[in-house]
C-alpha cells in the first residue's frame, strides 16, 4: 500500500498571489520553500521509499493545480532521487502563475508523471451535471495528449468533493487512476479504474506531520480522516453553504499567514 500526500504550490509569502491560484483559500495550501525542504528532509529521514504510484512505493508525493512552482518542486524531489505526480489544470496552462505547455512536457521528460486536474478546476466538481463532468475530463485529456504525445493515464479530482458520476466519467474518458482528497490509502476499483486517496498538506502542516503521513502512522491519518469527514458531510448537504463558511474562514487567513514567518 502507498501513502500519497497532496502538495500544491511552493512560494515565498511575498509571491503567494503570483503562483498558482490566487486568494486566501488557495494560500492555505501553499508552503514556503524552506518549509517544503524541511518536509522533504523529514520524509527522507523517515526512511520510506518515495516514488510514483506505479512503482508501489511506501509514499508518493503529488502536486495539484499545475502552478508555476512545479518545476522548482520537481528539482527538490530530483535532488533526492525522487519523482512525483503533477496534476495539471489544463485551462490554466500558459496563463500567469501557471506552467507553460513546454514546462509540462519538460516535467514528463524528467520522469515525473503528468495527469489531469480537470480543465477548469470547478470548486465542487461533484456537483456538476454529467455533460460538464465529461467535458472537464475529456478536454483536459485531449490537451495533455497534445502536449505529452500520449494520453495521460492519471487524474486527480479538484475541490475534494467526489461523487460517483465524477468517478464514472473519469473512467469513461480513459483514465486508469483517479486520485482523490479522501485521506485513505487502500485503493478501490470502480468501472475498471483505480481510485486512490491522499493526505492533504496545508501551509500549517509541520514537517514531522508530513513524515508521519508518509510513514502511514495511524494517529496522524486518523486525525486527518476525522477532519475530512467533518468537512465532507456539509459539502454534500449544501456545497453553497459550505463555501460561504469556507470563504469566511479564509478571510481570517492573513493573520495565519503572518504567523508562518
Amino acid at each position: 500500500m502507498t501513502f500519497a500526500l497532496i502538495y500544491h504550490d511552493i512560494a515565498e509569502l511575498s509571491e503567494v498571489e503570483r503562483v498558482g491560484f490566487p486568494g486566501l483559500a488557495a494560500a492555505r495550501y501553499k508552503l514556503e520553500p524552506r518549509q517544503f525542504e524541511a518536509h522533504l528532509d523529514a520524509i527522507a529521514t523517515a526512511g520510506v521509499q518515495v516514488g510514483l504510484l506505479s512503482e508501489r512505493p511506501h509514499a508518493s508525493l503529488t502536486f495539484d493545480d499545475g502552478g508555476a512552482s512545479a518545476l522548482s518542486a520537481a528539482e527538490a524531489l530530483e535532488r533526492r532521487g525522487w519523482r512525483g505526480h503533477f496534476f495539471v489544470t489544463t485551462g490554466r496552462i500558459g496563463t500567469p502563475g501557471f506552467m507553460s505547455a513546454d514546462e509540462v512536457a519538460e516535467l514528463a521528460r524528467r520522469g515525473h508523471e503528468i495527469g489531469s486536474h480537470s480543465d477548469s478546476h470547478p470548486t465542487y466538481i461533484g456537483s456538476l451535471p454529467r455533460p460538464e463532468l465529461a467535458r472537464e475530463w475529456t478536454v483536459s485529456r485531449e490537451i495533455l495528449t497534445g502536449i505529452l504525445g500520449r494520453p495521460p493515464t492519471t487524474a486527480a479530482a479538484p475541490g475534494g468533493f467526489v461523487s460517483p458520476p465524477v468517478i464514472e466519467e473519469a473512467a469513461r474518458a480513459g483514465y486508469e487512476l483517479l486520485m482523490t482528497s479522501e485521506p485513505a490509502h487502500r485503493p478501490a476499483r470502480h468501472d475498471g479504474m483505480l481510485v486512490h486517496g491522499r493526505y492533504t498538506v496545508w501551509s500549517t502542516t509541520s514537517a514531522a506531520r508530513a513524515a508521519a503521513y508518509a510513514r502511514g502512522e495511524v494517529g496522524a491519518r486518523a486525525g486527518l480522516w476525522l477532519a475530512w469527514q467533518a468537512k465532507n458531510v456539509p459539502k454534500r448537504i449544501s456545497p453553497r453553504v459550505y463555501e460561504t463558511v469556507r470563504q469566511a474562514w479564509a478571510r481570517s487567513g492573513p493573520d495565519r499567514l503572518r504567523r508562518r514567518r
